[in-house]
């Protein structure tokens, strides 16, 4: 099959995406990924430098998929705390729409601290997590007239570890109402960071 390089890494990082959220990363090796992907081994095996490579680049979609930005509203409305409170719970919706995903990051996770030649995997993640929070931080203060009093990095860092415990809480218990109550909290607090114009 005329595949390029791109096309068959694709193929099988999809596969393996769909492996890991059905089954649990334990079950993604190279010749599963393949089998599953409609590919011979061979032909999977010259795509990917070895199994370590294919974990890196299910991390990198798992991460992808888990937020896609563009699906999150970043425009406000009424007071600062009403309108942050309504782009997090729009977030925290996009976040947790699929559970199977946000368990494939935390298995990657706790594979990568695990493993010391996959330990880059686990500090992307969070390089990340923290790239996103940022992002959208500033989009929210860009579309509602909001001016952080601190570096937004630091104010990214300290939402992306927020949501890091929140998810994994979430994955347990499975409590919406109780994760509300806790972006209510943290948007309070994100509120004591904002400039007051005045």
């Amino acid at each position: 099959m005329g595949w390029s390089l791109e096309e068959r890494r694709g193929r099988v990082v999809d596969a393996a995406v769909q492996l890991a959220a059905d089954r649990g990363l334990e079950h993604v090796t190279l010749r599963a990924a393949a089998d599953v992907a409609g590919m011979s081994w061979d032909t999977a095996r010259e795509s990917f430098y070895d199994h370590a490579d294919l974990l890196r680049a299910v991390s990198v979609e798992v991460t992808g998929r888990n937020v896609p930005v563009e699906a999150v509203g970043l425009a406000g409305g009424g007071t600062f705390t009403e309108g942050a409170l309504d782009v997090a719970l729009r977030f925290w919706e996009v976040l947790t729409a699929h559970r199977d995903l946000q368990l494939v990051s935390y298995e990657i996770s706790v594979t990568a601290l695990r493993r010391t030649a996959l330990r880059p995997l686990v500090v992307g993640q969070q390089a990340d997590q923290r790239a996103l929070a940022e992002q959208v931080l500033t989009g929210f203060a860009e579309e509602n007239g909001v001016v952080w009093d601190r570096p937004v990095a630091d104010v990214a860092r300290f939402v992306a570890t927020f949501l890091d415990g929140l998810t994994t809480a979430w994955l347990v218990d499975a409590d919406e109402q109780a994760a509300t109550e806790q972006l209510t909290l943290l948007v309070q607090v994100l509120e004591t960071f904002v400039e007051d114009p005045a």
